[in-house]
């Protein structure tokens, strides 16, 4: 938005499209993610957010019907978990004026905890929640209940080859991980083969940044990720986000505190956990009665998904601004740094599981 006078104009249009009143202020700009932009504004009857989604993503075929199909699980898990869906017109959340989408939301005065401020007890509470949503009857929603094509399409020895055309010299350790990306690839598309046919409509990213906290309760928020995931690679993502500390090692206290939390609320954890971790370098997999090297497998998969999202902006594949382009750059690097920090990490949860999570399963 250029202008404050074209941002009010626009916010006057969301505020009488759900009949919020008159404003009261300003739209103020909000810090936060990466990919959309986030604004408060008060009106007569109360204070709001109104998240502007990204134009680029919005162009993407699926990318509309991905928002509906997310507000429509966080809908429908607002009466099982604290969760915070976005307001609705007609039955939809998702609304546009002009050029730009968006998504209106009630304002809620909590806040979102560093990961040095995260206790046993968010991660144990955490687990909860997670348990709560596996556990959820959704299979009468009108959405995709399967996880996609487990076949990647990403270009990795285009994404090189640009780096050279352009000589971007801060893009050269993408090249010189080239051969282990495609490892991790290759290992997530088979964790992703062998995790088909179970799967739950998950939030699939409910890390620290996508939880408000409220006199000690959490608020789910963020759901636009929300969708089909195996319980096992969800459970997996999820117990790291809310485990590992800044240098990305493990607080096994944390870990136990979450697997505590998930178990106490119902949940299953009997799977096999491998094909999850390799699918974590993909995204990240779900339910603990299954093995463990399918979700470990699967761990990679979210990761190098925003790998070669990074990638295309930093070298303007897609239209970006030169402040973007360089957001991009870093978080290529960022994301190379989170991938090594993963793999390091799999034999330790290996071993961490095979202590507690299968001795205590063949117990019970």
């Amino acid at each position: 938005m250029a202008t404050t006078e074209n941002a009010s104009t626009l916010f006057e249009n969301i505020s009488r499209r759900f009949k919020l009143g008159e404003l009261l202020t300003e739209p103020d700009p909000l810090s936060g993610g990466l990919l959309h932009k986030m604004f408060l504004f008060q009106t007569t009857t109360g204070t709001y957010a109104v998240k502007l989604l990204n134009p680029s993503i919005l162009s993407r075929p699926t990318a509309r019907q991905n928002f509906i199909d997310s507000e429509r699980i966080v809908t429908a898990l607002a009466g099982e978990v604290s969760a915070l869906p976005a307001l609705t017109i007609d039955g939809s959340a998702l609304h546009q004026i002009g050029t730009h989408y968006y998504l209106v939301f009630t304002w809620v005065d909590g806040s979102i905890l560093p990961v040095h401020q995260v206790t046993p007890n968010h991660a144990e509470l955490i687990g909860e929640q997670l348990a709560q949503i596996h556990a959820a009857n959704l299979s009468s929603l009108p959405i995709q209940q399967t996880a996609a094509s487990p076949e990647s399409p990403v270009p990795w020895d285009t994404f090189a080859e640009k780096i050279r055309q352009q000589g971007l010299t801060a893009l050269e350790p993408f090249i010189t991980n080239l051969e282990r990306i495609k490892r991790w690839d290759s290992e997530a598309s088979a964790a992703r083969k062998h995790l088909l046919g179970t799967t739950v409509l998950s939030h699939r990213d409910l890390d620290a940044k996508n939880v408000l906290w409220k006199s000690g309760a959490p608020i789910l928020i963020d759901w636009e990720s929300a969708g089909p995931i195996h319980p096992m690679h969800d459970f997996l993502e999820t117990v790291l986000y809310w485990s590992l500390d800044e240098q990305n090692r493990v607080r096994r206290d944390h870990l136990e505190a979450f697997v505590k939390g998930y178990r106490s609320a119902g949940g299953r954890l009997d799977y096999p956990l491998e094909p999850a971790l390799s699918a974590g370098y993909d995204g990240k997999l779900g339910w603990l009665d299954y093995p463990l090297e399918p979700a470990l497998s699967a761990g990679y998969d979210g990761k190098l998904g925003w790998l070669a999202y990074s990638l295309s902006k930093a070298l303007h594949l897609e239209p970006v601004t030169e402040q973007e382009q360089q957001v991009a750059v870093q978080q290529v690097l960022e994301t190379l740094t989170a991938l090594k920090d993963y793999e390091a990490l799999c034999p330790l949860i290996e071993e961490w599981w095979q202590e507690n999570v299968e001795n205590t399963s063949r117990m019970i």
